[in-house]
């Protein structure tokens, strides 16, 4: 038996990792498009974006006239009424002139008797069918209101492209995990491999009286320890494609294609002023928090305008008013209006809205200043992260190195009856231990990679 010969292919990689160029992923990409493409939270945030779209539509529409086509028919019985006593007022002076009439004037017509009415103020059997047009000559609040829907545009899409841009790290971070399952699992697979073949030498041995059935049973709990961590490996996998499928809104239990090689690739070298330099270009933040700045300093435009320049308007009516639906010539009207808005006094509010959005400006400025330090401060982080975690790695691959070689000899030891069980068990136990850290140290080398790449905005 030759137990370390599982072991040896994953010291080659270890030490192909260090030398060899970083390398992408061709499966990994195709699965980050995938997800650019289906994942929920970006749909809602393209969602978002084509909401700010629309709005941007409808600030243009306000610059041009609008037609409205109105109707109404009016019934209506009881309510408030005034009684206009017109015969108490004019009858007496109808008669008077009557008899003036018959002195003087004996062929003129008499003046009738009126009587008293009643006049309801709800009008009944009234109509009125009219088309209104409206047209805003000049209304500052119409231009920076468009220009500050723009704005909002603009953020709604950095924020999107700087959703896009942690999503990938996402995908890229879950892909790894998964992926460090699976060889973690490899690893156990191996490990129990070689205990089996250790049971079945140590049956030899009892069959053969040289040992005591003791060892067997010592072999048989290694074994089940084993099977215990493969268990919680296979668990631990099952979660980490759950939610690796979640990122890219496909079924949970969908399969993922393995791509054993990106965990055998090689880190990038990188230097931290560069990292900063490409960060403060291309953090889709700043460009969020830019568009933020141009919104509020619109906002200042737009209430100093109120305070100064007049709004202008023209409307008109034309159509039929009256009562009963006739629509003939006696109920036809038309009416054209031009018109001036402007407050004359409005208790300082104007001005308290023009001095609040120039706070904000002001804000925003402040947290630009401070994001920037922020993300210098999160590149710096990341890259002394990225080599803490390479240096560790460094350390498990020596480690891996000098647990093989113990085990070798241990080995050969106890085939010769010349160590103990416990000897054998805790050479193998190392060999595994170290391989578990050694995978773990340079998975934990790749994903800080891509945590240093998405702080870098890379």
């Amino acid at each position: 038996m030759k137990p370390s010969r599982t072991i040896l292919p994953l010291l080659f990689l270890l030490c192909f990792m260090a030398g060899a160029d970083a390398q992408q992923s061709a499966i990994l990409d195709e699965y980050i498009r995938t997800g650019m493409t289906n994942n929920l939270a970006l749909q809602q945030q393209n969602l978002d974006l084509r909401k700010a779209q629309e709005a941007i539509r409808q600030s243009k529409s306000l610059f041009y006239p609008t037609l409205q086509f109105n109707a109404n028919y009016t019934r209506a019985t009881g309510g408030r009424n005034i009684d206009f006593p017109i015969g108490d007022l004019m009858n007496p002076v109808y008669d008077n002139l009557n008899q003036l009439n018959e002195i003087f004037l004996p062929n003129a017509p008499k003046y009738p008797q009126l009587e008293n009415e009643t006049i309801q103020f709800l009008p009944d059997d009234f109509q009125e069918t009219k088309l209104s047009f409206k047209y805003p000559l000049f209304n500052s609040d119409l231009k920076y209101n468009r220009q500050i829907k723009e704005q909002v545009y603009q953020s709604k899409a950095a924020q999107k492209a700087a959703y896009e841009h942690e999503l990938r790290y996402r995908i890229t971070e879950a892909y790894i995990q998964y992926l460090q399952t699976l060889e973690a699992e490899k690893i156990w697979q191996n490990s129990r491999g070689v205990l089996t073949e250790l049971r079945r030498f140590n049956e030899s041995l009892v069959k053969n009286n040289v040992a005591t059935k003791d060892i067997v049973a010592t072999a048989d709990y290694e074994l089940s320890k084993a099977d215990n961590e493969i268990f919680k490996l296979q668990s631990a996998g099952n979660t980490a494609r759950a939610y690796f499928n979640f990122l890219l809104n496909n079924d949970l239990q969908s399969e993922i294609t393995v791509d054993s090689a990106l965990l055998h690739t090689a880190s990038g070298d990188y230097q931290p002023e560069y990292l900063v330099t490409q960060a403060m270009q291309h953090r889709h933040e700043f460009e969020v928090l830019r568009a933020g700045q141009s919104a509020a300093e619109t906002a200042v435009k737009l209430n100093d305008a109120n305070r100064k320049i007049p709004d202008f308007y023209l409307g008109g009516e034309a159509g039929f008013q009256g009562f009963g639906y006739k629509f003939n010539s006696d109920q036809t009207y038309a009416l054209a209006q031009i018109g001036m808005t402007y407050d004359l006094f409005d208790a300082g509010m104007r001005k308290s809205k023009s001095q609040e959005a120039r706070i904000d400006a002001e804000k925003i400025r402040a947290q630009y200043t401070e994001v920037q330090q922020q993300i210098a401060l999160e590149v710096t982080q990341a890259w002394n992260e990225f080599e803490a975690a390479k240096n560790t790695f460094q350390t498990t691959r020596t480690g891996l190195t000098a647990a093989l070689s113990t085990y070798k000899i241990v080995n050969n030891k106890y085939r010769a009856n010349q160590a103990l069980l416990i000897e054998y068990l805790d050479a193998q136990n190392r060999v595994t231990v170290a391989q578990l850290q050694a995978l773990l140290a340079w998975s934990d080398v790749l994903l800080k990679e891509a945590a240093l790449k998405k702080a870098a905005g890379l």
